[in-house]
């Protein structure tokens, strides 16, 4: 089960929140919450479509530090993140983010440590980072190749301020303070931030009880259909109209459907008609079905966020800006 996810408040998605014990002790910003912890609030795993698990939201919070615990009941163990002290981070250091997007049902971003800053009287963990969109307040942020949350997006400054595309993310210590005896700080990360752990796609035709493998690959940005430039082409006549496409989007795989021909994806607590135009996210041993067969997904998502995603602008580059991007950008994240 994923363990972030939007939160949904009397119905209406208003941010994001991530689990931080085996029990379901949840993080998200206080400003979320804000005036409405009796309300009716559910929790939904971003990659799981369909999943609404119930939370009490009337747990500890801490509206100066911006930051807010939760219990999400009825579902299995979790799988927690860790709390890692962004101490650990030296500028410059690659980050990540992902979280739900009120434009879209989720988005992702890289950027880097920056380092802290004081506002308020208090200090927080300052990122550089284009991606943070509305919606996302709550989120974590990650030390990239370490598993660990270095701190939870609070806000981001706008156009307008001296640090444009500054992301200011809540402290994981005081996090932790909210609740000593459920959540413990790891001082160090597991791994250098430099590591990358590359990933695995499987792609395979099911024909009865057999699987005949057509691609193993470590890139993720695959295309598929009847066209000769197809990363896997399809031979038979029926997939005439057929394609699509799987790409990563953060570590969650997104199938996009290219074709006139609906396609059908199978999971194990899902079943999804997908029409042109159409993107959906595949969960590992998930099945897309089209005209001439059935495709078995396998993989293992790599612990990086978009690789390849371009740094972040300077102020000369961005006066090419349109009128509306430069609207868009004026968000603070929440």
């Amino acid at each position: 089960m994923d363990v972030v996810g939007r939160l949904v408040r009397d119905g209406v998605a208003v941010g994001t929140a991530f689990i931080v014990t085996a029990d379901g002790l949840a993080a998200t910003a206080a400003h979320v919450i804000g005036p409405h912890p009796e309300a009716e609030w559910t929790f939904e795993p971003l990659t799981v479509p369909g999943v609404s698990l119930p939370v009490d939201a009337a747990l500890p919070s801490d509206a100066a530090a911006d930051l807010a615990l939760l219990q999400v009941g009825a579902a299995a163990e979790w799988q927690p993140m860790a709390l890692v002290s962004h101490t650990s981070a030296t500028p410059g250091d690659p980050v990540h983010l992902r979280g739900f997007a009120a434009s879209r049902d989720y988005d992702s971003g890289v950027g880097h440590y920056v380092g802290v800053t004081a506002e308020t009287g208090r200090a927080w963990v300052k990122v550089s980072c284009r991606h943070a969109q509305p919606g996302m307040s709550g989120a974590p942020v990650l030390l990239t190749g370490t598993g660990g949350v270095i701190g939870v997006v609070s806000a981001r400054l706008n156009a307008e301020r001296w640090n444009r595309d500054t992301v200011l993310l809540s402290c994981v210590e005081d996090l932790v303070a909210l609740a000593p005896e459920r959540l413990r700080l790891r001082l160090r990360p597991t791994a250098p931030a430099d590591r990358f752990i590359r990933g695995t796609l499987r792609l395979s035709w099911v024909r009865g009880n057999r699987t005949e493998l057509l691609l193993e690959t470590d890139d993720f940005t695959i295309s598929f259909g009847r066209s000769s430039a197809s990363r896997v082409y399809l031979p038979d006549p029926r997939d005439s109209r057929f394609h699509g496409h799987l790409s990563l989007v953060g570590t969650t795989l997104v199938y996009q459907h290219l074709g006139s021909r609906p396609a059908f994806l199978a999971g194990a607590t899902r079943q999804l008609r997908i029409a042109k135009g159409d993107s959906c996210p595949v969960g590992d041993k998930d099945r897309i079905s089209v005209a001439s067969g059935t495709m078995l997904v396998e993989f293992s998502a790599p612990d990086l966020y978009d690789p390849n995603a371009a740094p972040t602008a300077s102020e000369d580059d961005d006066e090419t800006e349109t009128e509306t991007e430069a609207e868009e950008e004026a968000g603070d994240g929440r």
